[in-house]
């Protein structure tokens, strides 16, 4: 009898993980796109810690964590960003070899959900914070032989955690100078709930 309630509360748990896990991917209107999102920065993760359970040569994990890094950062640059959020970066050499970094927001016709959005930048920070986590391990342990391959997905992370927190502070921007037109246009631009608008969008996007 223990053995067969033991057995239903396990198929319970696992029912209900899964009507969870449905209930999220029914509010994604992208759930491939936030699928790898997510998938390829947790395979470099759960590589890092475990690859040496499976393999005692440090190259082969080496090898196989950047390229799931490689990986992520391609997807997130030029896939998720653009149909989670509406964002997108890049950058461009000029004539006399300096670089022009470019940052483009969606204005219209974006039909990510809340959920979409949620999960786009906690996919793309919270990595980014684990790597930092494992960097200050392996100086305590000083394993400065795995701190290369943290400082290479650092700099992913970071990179597009630059170019897409750029792109929001474009976004606002282009938000605020709108909302005053509009303001100015219809003579809100003075008094104070025209002011308590313009104050409320530059705080959500740090301007």
């Amino acid at each position: 009898m223990s053995g067969m309630a033991f057995g239903g509360a396990d198929e319970g748990e696992s029912g209900g993980l899964i009507a969870r896990a449905s209930d999220i991917a029914q509010g994604l209107n992208y759930p491939k796109t936030a699928f790898f999102h997510i998938a390829f920065k947790t395979a470099a993760i759960l590589i890092y810690m475990f690859g040496s359970w499976f393999s005692s040569n440090f190259v082969n994990i080496f090898v196989l964590c950047v390229l799931m890094l490689a990986f992520d950062f391609w997807t997130v640059k030029n896939v998720s960003g653009r149909l989670m959020v509406g964002l997108r970066w890049w950058s461009e050499v000029r004539d006399d070899g300096s670089t022009d970094w470019k940052y483009e927001c969606r204005d219209g016709n974006l039909n990510a959900t809340t959920m979409d959005v949620a999960i786009f930048w906690i996919g793309l920070l919270t990595p980014a914070f684990i790597w930092f986590i494992f960097g200050v391990g392996s100086v305590f342990r000083l394993s400065f032989d795995w701190l290369l391959l943290i400082a290479i997905a650092l700099a992913l992370s970071g990179a597009n955690i630059v170019g897409y927190v750029r792109c929001k502070q474009e976004a606002g921007t282009r938000l605020m100078s709108g909302l005053q037109g509009v303001m100015g246009r219809t003579g809100m631009g003075s008094n104070v709930m025209g002011q308590a608008l313009q104050s409320a969008a530059g705080k959500a996007f740090g301007l």
